[in-house]
């Protein structure tokens, strides 16, 4: 089974203080705080439902469906649709027996089922055919190769299913200008500000296998896998406020989660982070 990021612990220590709701991922924010706005947890957790009302209206759904949500995290996304639809068996998988053990405490509404499974993005343990909307929100960088997650999330998929997802994709810095004597030594620094930033983020953010998205063109791996691209969204602009909660000032002086938030928030800063919210149809 893949590694867990480090950052859950923090992320599970928080929720289990009473400290943090059942979302994980980043929030779409309406409007950009004040600079000098002081951090507020209650408008982080707006925005986190914003992002994740935005989602699921994109995944259309209906009464009577198959849901499943991959990377799960602690079950806020299937708690929205349980309290919204009726009828529905609704199944989370994570790699994390901890954030299963949090969304387990979930009761669903009458008339819906829940269901809780460790399981690898990649090797989905679903029959063909089996599920008429499936879900991952912010989860996809962290999976071992997103091409297999598209192979695998397309075999699951009924006839008229649906695919919903937000993905981070990072580019590299642009090479810092030379001298132009052609001897490769701009090539040289800027491979080493990638190094520098990899190994900055990794350790408190990875598993990050393909970190500059080498593999990660969302509409190609989609038409590989026999899913069509309908929708495709940056939320760059509207998630970049959240760092303020996620990498709040100080935060890379405290340790390797720390310097990673911040430098996430720096490359976001600086226009070297997109955060697409993605629909795909089984073609």
């Amino acid at each position: 089974m893949p590694a867990v990021p480090a950052y859950f612990d923090g992320l599970i220590a928080g929720f289990e203080r009473g400290q943090a709701g059942r979302f994980v991922h980043l929030g779409a924010w309406a409007a950009q705080p004040l600079p000098d706005a002081p951090d507020d947890a209650a408008a982080f957790e707006r925005a986190q439902h914003r992002l994740n009302d935005q989602l699921l209206a994109m995944a259309a759904l209906a009464d009577g469906q198959r849901v499943v949500d991959v990377g799960c995290g602690f079950g806020g996304t299937l708690a929205a649709v349980d309290a919204s639809h009726r009828g529905m068996t609704l199944l989370g998988l994570n790699i994390d027996p901890r954030q299963l053990a949090i969304c387990a405490s979930l009761q669903p509404a009458a008339g819906n089922t829940m269901v809780w499974l460790q399981a690898d993005a990649c090797a989905l343990p679903l029959a063909d055919a089996s599920v008429d909307r499936l879900l991952c929100i912010e989860a996809m960088f962290h999976f071992s190769s997103r091409r297999r997650f598209f192979a695998e999330a397309a075999r699951v998929l009924a006839p008229g299913g649906v695919m919903v997802a937000s993905d981070i994709l990072l580019s590299a810095l642009p090479a810092p200008a030379g001298d132009g004597d052609g001897d490769g030594d701009d090539d040289e620094a800027e491979a080493e500000a990638d190094r520098r930033i990899r190994s900055e983020v990794q350790p408190g953010l990875g598993p990050w296998p393909d970190f500059w998205g080498a593999d990660a063109d969302h509409r190609a791996l989609a038409r590989a896998a026999g899913l069509a691209c309908v929708s495709w969204v940056d939320a760059a602009d509207a998630t970049l406020p959240s760092h303020r909660h996620t990498a709040p000032a100080g935060a890379a002086a405290r340790d390797a989660v720390g310097r990673a938030a911040a430098t996430l928030a720096w490359l976001h800063r600086v226009g070297r982070l997109r955060y697409p919210l993605m629909r795909f149809d089984l073609a």
